[in-house]
């Protein structure tokens, strides 16, 4: 589906597509196997405290959604067929799946295992305008491997991304520039990517519940309400914001590091401190609405020799577990080089929008455990403050809280190392 808006000489060119693969890894298992096909089948741990992975769309008209606890999922369809995750399958089709489009279009840009955009602008002259592309990588995509996308276009990311959500399941709608506010004004201002619950409670509290008024508000009572993100988001309402690829959180981070007076050499207490700092990251993380590939720790010794090692997962998170299981194991490495340490840290990178994201490597119960923990920890701390709770293996001892209540003894809090800069 195009948004009618006539091709006249001079006019700006929709060039901007997101290509969305719907219910990827559902759709994955009911393409090995059709003997699915029409059930509602969702991809996850079967466990007492297991997670919805993905749905099919089958499964979803009952409700079922992504992140779901299985348990949710089964009471709403009795009938449920749970299939185990297979992850390194997965990887290998998406593989094909932007491969393929590699092959169309030059100008492409990966966000996830089941997700990118394109930039077609330099593929019209062999292939003709945007939505004919777009039709041509959806039908490859069908016939060569036997799997439905969606794709949306318009001249900016945000609106792409907004127009693939509206074309699902298996549809295309492309915005020409000229319609890009009348598009987006019935919309809810919940699918601007980033606009979470906090937000919408805030928007709403003005009288803001669609992106057309929205676009009434005055920009300081936007500010007032949105923060730093609303000139960038004021800009996609009026249908002004040109942004493409290559503008994302990728190239930023975030992080925290300690200097101590006193050197540190019990490693209980460099792993309690150092699990410390890894929560704080991802509380970080969840404030600013991402999530993170890569984590990076860093160790001075006394004589000021320094050190960082990293630790690349296969899926992003903003989860304090995940980070801990990653940089714990990157300090014992190190340990007997440096067993007198001075300083460390803990930064993120390769940072995405978390609005929906879903890490397909936590879908263990214990892993969906921590999630539901770390969520209610965050909205203790919302209220009762920094001092309020924390995790037992973190807690200091009663000398250390009297000394210098909510720090440790004899340490330098640097703060954050970047918050969300260059």
């Amino acid at each position: 589906m195009t948004m009618h808006g006539g091709a006249e000489a001079g006019e700006e060119i929709p060039g901007i597509l997101h290509l969305d693969m719907d219910a990827f890894f559902a759709s994955i298992e009911v393409r090995d196997d059709p003997g699915l096909e029409g059930l509602p089948v969702v991809v996850g741990g079967a466990g007492a405290r297991g997670v919805v992975a993905a749905a099919s769309y089958p499964a979803r008209t009952r409700g079922i959604r992504s992140a779901m606890p299985m348990a949710s999922a089964r009471r709403l369809a009795p009938d449920l067929v749970i299939v185990p995750p297979r992850i390194d399958h997965y990887r290998q089709v998406s593989a094909q799946v932007m491969q393929l489009l590699g092959d169309v279009v030059a100008e492409t840009e990966q966000i996830s295992v089941d997700e990118a955009f394109l930039d077609v602008r330099g593929a019209r002259r062999l292939f003709g305008p945007p939505e004919q592309i777009a039709q041509l990588l959806r039908r490859r995509i069908r016939e060569e491997l036997g799997l439905p996308s969606s794709v949306g276009g318009s001249v900016s990311r945000a609106v792409a991304k907004i127009a693939s959500a509206q074309a699902k399941p298996d549809g295309m709608l492309i915005v020409p520039a000229e319609r890009t506010a009348e598009f987006l004004a019935p919309l809810s201002v919940a699918v601007i990517s980033g606009v979470g619950p906090k937000a919408q409670e805030a928007l709403a509290r003005i009288g803001v519940r669609t992106i057309g008024q929205l676009r009434e508000i005055p920009r300081s009572t936007l500010a007032r309400a949105l923060g730093p993100r609303a000139p960038e988001i004021a800009a996609l309402a009026d249908g002004s914001d040109r942004t493409g690829l290559g503008h994302r959180a990728r190239d930023r981070s975030l992080g925290t590091e300690r200097t101590w007076d006193e050197d540190l050499t019990d490693p209980d207490e460099v792993r309690r401190r150092i699990t410390t700092m890894a929560d704080d990251v991802a509380r970080q993380l969840r404030r600013s609405g991402f999530v993170a590939r890569t984590v990076v720790l860093k160790l001075r010794a006394p004589d000021g020799t320094t050190l960082t090692r990293s630790s690349t997962m296969d899926q992003p998170t903003a989860s304090g577990e995940r980070l801990r299981s990653q940089v714990i194991p990157l300090w014992e490495r190190e340990r007997p080089a440096m067993p007198r340490l001075r300083l460390a840290g803990v930064r993120v990178s390769h940072l995405e929008p978390g609005e929906g994201a879903f890490m397909q490597s936590e879908l263990t119960a214990r892993s969906a455990g921590w999630q539901d923990l770390e969520t209610a920890m965050d909205r203790a701390l919302e209220r009762f403050g920094s001092a309020s709770l924390g995790r037992g293996s973190t807690l200091s001892s009663a000398t250390d809280q009297a000394r210098r209540p909510g720090t440790e003894p004899g340490e330098q809090d640097d703060g954050p190392a970047r918050r969300l800069g260059r």
